[in-house]
């Protein structure tokens, strides 16, 4: 096992200290993301899959319009991962308050997937962090927080209020 003492290092850290940043953040990411892409290969979805099933989950009645901007992708991305996933019938596209508008949300299969795919995350989070002290966790969140674009922060919290 790596000594963290090794990893913590002062405020001005050297670029070799950074690359190690970057790396825990891709070996991380990439742990956390493999218990739910087990899953979806199995159904032949992906994490575009994973993500709009986990918005459409968080933010019920969403429009095609603020899930593009929360995911920054472009129309036709979302189309071909949409289109699949309202044709496996994991999500009902409806008409909003006016005909251009399009709502989305989980059927319950849909809700079914994004129950057991935040399951797993959750669970490897809270295994995680189970020992950890408050201000380490106050820690790490203000870290990740801080690593976001100033634009996509104000986008997070209307996210979390």
């Amino acid at each position: 096992m790596t000594d963290l003492n090794k990893l913590l290092t002062p405020l001005f850290l050297s670029d070799k200290e950074i690359r190690k940043i970057i790396e825990l953040i891709f070996f991380s990411y990439r742990d956390f993301t493999s218990g739910p892409d087990e899953i979806l290969y199995k159904i032949n979805f992906g994490r575009a899959h994973h993500r709009v099933i986990y918005f459409v989950g968080k933010r019920e009645q969403i429009t095609i319009r603020n899930l593009l901007s929360i995911l920054q992708i472009t129309k036709q991305s979302l189309s071909r991962v949409l289109n699949q996933l309202v044709k496996e019938k994991y999500i009902i596209v409806s008409t909003g308050n006016d005909k251009r508008t399009k709502n989305l949300s989980l059927t319950k299969k849909g809700m079914e997937l994004e129950e057991k795919l935040t399951t797993i995350q959750t669970k490897r989070i809270r295994n995680v962090i189970k020992n950890a002290k408050e201000d380490d966790i106050n820690g790490f969140k203000k870290i990740l927080y801080a690593m976001i674009d100033k634009n996509n922060q104000i986008q997070f919290d209307k996210l979390n209020m």
